[in-house]
């Protein structure tokens, strides 16, 4: 991937101009690398993110993640990944009314284990921040309509450990009514000793310590 300077003076060459066309071209492998160097980007400071916005690198991105072979849209959930684990809450709100949540939720039907969890996460993620932004019932309701709520659901009785308690985590945090009660599916898929997953695999490129924090200013 290289130093943030040397992706500055990548992204200085113009390289912005042609990934988002390289997305698009008719060759899958084509497309899997430009979707992996737009990941590398977007591991990047916010203002590395920033171009991508510049750049409009969102909207072909949304259509790889509906329409393009599965090893192609794989590397584009990294670049989703990677853009909000060091993104600004400006720039998440970009991402969010780019279209990218439909895609993503109906890529949770994957069999890939990594690919669901990291889905899992970013959905959680976007619903923290509107938490903060006090638009989580409008998040709510957008997932709701795209059938994210019934997948997130069923999801919390998949086979892998990690994945429902990922989905058990975000139906108890941020969907199940406070007066309900019912926690006879917690009962069934997790033990009190277990921990639940948290942001840190969203990046494979940033230190495991690290946490996407939404609110960074952009220099």
């Amino acid at each position: 991937m290289g130093t943030d300077e040397q992706m500055q003076r990548a992204i200085g060459t113009g390289i912005l101009n042609v990934l988002p066309q390289l997305l698009q071209h008719n060759k899958p492998s084509i497309q899997k690398e430009a979707a992996w160097a737009l990941s590398n980007v977007a591991a990047g400071p916010c203002y590395h993110i920033q171009q991508l916005l510049v750049y409009d690198v969102l909207p072909p991105l949304v259509a790889v993640l509906k329409h393009r072979e599965f090893k192609v849209q794989k590397e584009a959930i990294w670049t989703v990944a990677n853009f909000v684990t060091g993104v600004t809450m400006e720039q998440l709100i970009q991402l969010v009314h780019s279209g990218i949540l439909e895609p993503l939720v109906n890529l949770l039907t994957s069999r890939d284990v990594k690919i669901v969890l990291i889905i899992l996460d970013v959905i959680s993620f976007i619903l923290e921040v509107a938490e903060k932004l006090s638009e989580k019932e409008n998040m709510r309701l957008l997932i709701e309509e795209l059938s994210g709520i019934d997948r997130i659901e069923a999801l919390q009785l998949h086979e892998n450990r990690q994945i429902s308690l990922s989905a058990l985590n975000i139906m108890e945090k941020h969907f199940r009514e406070e007066e309900d009660d019912s926690l006879t599916l917690l009962s069934q898929v997790v033990d009190q000793d277990c921990e639940f997953i948290n942001c840190d695999r969203l990046a494979r490129k940033q230190p495991s310590s690290s946490t996407p924090n939404p609110i960074t200013q952009c220099q």
